[in-house]
């Protein structure tokens, strides 16, 4: 999502929201805060940290 996002390819970016959203519904599960922080950050469309496990913060 957040390559899509740096590319500016929008329908990609839904695409991959999209999917997400249709697996956690399908196995009836929650998605991980990281991956709800991360779809916050490509749908607000507005420049925020997201730290991701084992890469160095900017």
């Amino acid at each position: 999502m957040l390559i899509e996002q740096a590319a500016g390819n929008t329908a990609a970016v839904r695409k991959a929201i999209a999917r997400v959203q249709q697996v956690c519904r399908h196995y009836d599960i929650s998605p991980e805060p990281l991956t709800e922080q991360t779809i916050d950050l490509v749908l607000s469309e507005r420049p925020a940290h997201v730290h991701t496990a084992g890469r160095p913060r900017p």
